[in-house]
């Protein structure tokens, strides 16, 4: 029985090595976009009918930017931006803290399917910080969440959002 468990973990840790993450990337004119996840348990504080676009670098991504000597919003070059349907996001910079991906924070995995989590953040149109998590799926997919406690005027809020791949974006 350990030598079964034994290459399946093996078999698990090669067929995630096999996949190139790189190109999870988008290119000129392509996207990611869908919609929230409808279900309140993983909703609040987005309508659900909200939709998602964004753009990715996933090798910006990893490599991380320097946060605290960079303000999030201003960043020239994000790993990734996002756009909501509902303008609490607009083409905002979404980025990982420099220090991120040498901490073993950064390999945070939780199931269902992931190629690849990664630990970020955006600040939305009324200035507040939000958590993103960034899931490259084994499908081809993308899902992010996006989550805040109740902070000061600042609404709680969570959404999951899944998202395609799209070739024609605006």
């Amino acid at each position: 029985m350990r030598g079964m468990l034994k290459l399946f973990v093996v078999w698990g840790v090669l067929s995630q090595a096999c996949t190139n993450i790189g190109d999870f990337s988008t290119g000129a004119g392509e996207c990611y976009e869908g919609v929230v996840v409808s279900d309140l348990s993983v909703r609040r504080g987005i309508e659900p009918d909200v939709r998602m676009v964004l753009t990715i670098d996933v090798d910006a991504l990893t490599r991380g930017n320097d946060l605290a000597t960079e303000p999030l919003d201003q960043l020239a070059q994000p790993a990734a931006r996002i756009s909501t349907s509902d303008g609490q996001f607009e083409q905002t910079p979404v980025a990982q803290m420099l220090q991120l991906p040498h901490d073993s924070l950064s390999l945070f995995q939780f199931p269902g399917g992931r190629v690849r989590n990664y630990l970020a953040y955006a600040v939305t149109n009324t200035g507040a910080l939000v958590t993103v998590i960034v899931s490259l799926m084994e499908n081809d997919e993308v899902e992010v969440r996006v989550l805040r406690p109740l902070v000061g005027d600042h609404p709680a809020l969570f959404g999951v959002f899944r998202l395609s791949l799209k070739d024609k974006c605006e």
